[in-house]
């Protein structure tokens, strides 16, 4: 979009009011050239000269003085300015001659710089400053010419002449286009640290409504006096917890996906089983909020396929979540779409299509944008940290696809999600079902007593045995003296940390050298990960810990074992 008139007028006025800060600087500047240049010129001619030129930055005192003065006399004064500047040495020519033609010149040249360089903001303060100095070039050929040159060196001058002019208007030129770059850029900044704050405190809303509801059902639960009253705040601080821990697993990938430390697995997996599943979770959803729930292309998939099955089954969740929070009435639908590629791969299309209010084209500009929501009224009304589609975005371009929208007010919404993907050969081994283990010897290692008691809460009641420490010099001893099925291991602890802790316990000759530890991580960096296997860890379970990951993992963990063992047998 082109500037208005109003901008170019208060570009023109930054010029002027940078010029008041240099009235000092051309005063003493005025007096030096009176001085250096009064023997070339006349001292006559220079004294008057000094005397023209001060009364004009009197005036442009005067008329300056006001905060805004009219733009026609702003470009009076540069345009006058100019031309008294550059009269100066007009007499050096004509009072010695060639020496004097070289002098004026020399001026012209500063003067044409210092327009560029003064008069970044503004074009027409430019043209006001530089216009004088371009004319007086133009005249020196022919000043030239009446002190007697001859053609070929008369043309070297107005070649000359119109290099610098040119060369002059180049410079302003660059030099606007970076001090527009570098304000658009802190413009930028200020807009992103700006949101980033209104982030942070949105945030801070966001996670008081779980806190309070947490601290409310455990006062709650202590006085409950009934079986039923004690599940009902139970479920509600279970249901607060996972609320809290949606937006902190979205900022921390957000804070992965800034640090260009997120990064996606490629393995086997059942693309059918993943979006039955999926499906499977959100339609009581949206049956309970009276929508239809519709499912289109399944058959014409493949069934096992190479990519990252967290990752796909995170984005869809975004998808289908955002759907349902913008659809009053009417349905969803997941459609589904395959196309085999000449070199085996598979072109997978996921759409999930809503009936909502839809988006104009600039709501859709800023969809994927981090840190902003639609309106502050969304984060109100809905919820939720605003990273959802920014983080799936880039999720989906870590895998080689990409997350596109396309929408119109009053028409609903269409993301669409294409990825390729290579076809994989079916797992044919079954996998085991889930046995009861017992008893298990447990020791956790963590050094806050509040993850050690969740632990506990956790692990009781499934195991035979539980011992804890708080870091891992104190755990390096228990385990020299105890033996233990699972060692559930903390990775940063004062004292000693779980790294090194599993390092040494995989060193040394006890009873616990080929124990499981399973690393307790807030962190899912494919390079943390690498450094805990490195050191001997077995498994890695994320922080905040849920339930049924944790068993899985001891599962996991303890079957590998027992593998280990019948092959070594």
């Amino acid at each position: 979009m082109p500037p208005s008139a109003a901008t170019h007028s208060s570009d023109l006025m930054e010029v002027i009011a940078a010029r008041r800060s240099q009235a000092r600087m051309r005063a003493g500047l005025a007096i030096g050239l009176t001085l250096g240049f009064g023997a070339v010129t006349g001292w006559a001619w220079a004294i008057a000269w000094l005397c023209l030129y001060g009364g004009l930055q009197a005036l442009e005192f005067y008329v300056l003085a006001r905060r805004t003065p009219p733009p026609w006399a702003a470009v009076s004064l540069l345009l006058a300015n100019s031309v008294v500047f550059g009269i100066f040495a007009l007499a050096g020519p004509i009072n010695d001659g060639v020496f004097g033609l070289c002098c004026w010149i020399c001026l012209l040249c500063g003067g044409q710089l210092n327009s560029a360089l003064t008069s970044q903001k503004s074009r027409t303060a430019f043209l006001a400053s530089s216009t004088p100095f371009a004319l007086y070039l133009a005249m020196t050929p022919f000043v030239a010419l009446w002190l007697g040159a001859k053609w070929h060196q008369t043309g070297a001058i107005a070649a000359s002449a119109i290099l610098i002019v040119i060369f002059t208007h180049m410079i302003w030129r660059a030099a606007a286009r970076a001090l527009t770059a570098e304000s658009e850029a802190r413009a930028l900044a200020e807009a992103a640290d700006a949101a980033k704050s209104a982030f942070v405190a949105m945030v801070s809303h966001e996670l008081r409504t779980p806190i309070s509801a947490i601290l409310a059902g455990a006062v709650e639960a202590k006085d409950a006096r009934s079986a039923s009253a004690q599940q009902s705040n139970l479920e509600l601080i279970s249901s607060s917890a996972r609320m809290m821990r949606t937006l902190l697993d979205d900022l921390l990938d957000m804070s992965k996906i800034e640090a260009g430390r997120m990064g996606v697995e490629v393995t086997a997996f059942d693309l059918r089983r993943l979006l039955l599943e999926t499906v499977r979770f959100w339609a009581p959803v949206a049956r309970r909020e009276n929508l239809a729930f519709r499912l289109e292309g399944a058959r014409r998939l493949p069934a096992w396929v190479k990519g990252d099955p967290t990752r796909i089954r995170q984005i869809l969740n975004n998808l289908l979540s955002n759907a349902l929070k913008f659809t009053q009435e009417g349905a969803i639908t997941l459609r589904m779409a395959a196309d085999r590629h000449p070199d085996g791969s598979v072109g997978l299309t996921l759409e999930v299509i809503d009936t909502g209010p839809g988006m104009t084209d600039e709501q859709i500009g800023g969809l994927f944008t981090a840190y902003g929501q639609l309106s502050n009224s969304v984060a109100r009304t809905h919820g939720g940290t605003g990273l959802g589609l920014n983080i799936s975005r880039e999720l989906a371009r870590l895998m080689g696809g990409d997350l596109a929208a396309e929408s119109a007010p009053g028409r609903g919404a269409t993301f669409r999600l294409s990825l390729d993907l290579d076809l994989a050969q079916a797992e044919t081994s079954a996998e085991a079902a889930p046995q009861e283990q017992t008893g298990l010897r447990m020791l956790i290692v963590d050094d806050h007593e509040i993850n050690r008691r969740a632990f506990t809460l956790i692990l009781q009641g499934a195991v035979d045995s539980i011992a804890t420490a708080e870091n891992g010099q104190d755990a390096l001893a228990i385990l020299a003296r105890e033996r233990f099925d699972v060692v559930l291991m903390d990775l940063n602890m004062p004292r000693m940390g779980g790294l090194d802790c599993t390092r040494a316990l995989r060193a040394a000759a006890g009873p616990n050298q080929t124990t499981p530890v399973i690393a307790l991580t807030a962190s899912a960096a494919r390079s943390e990960i690498d450094v805990c296997l490195a050191v001997g860890m077995n498994a890695f379970v994320m922080k905040p810990v849920e339930a049924a990951e944790l068993f899985g993992a001891i599962e996991r963990v303890l079957g590998a074992q027992a593998d280990a063992a019948i092959v070594a047998a």
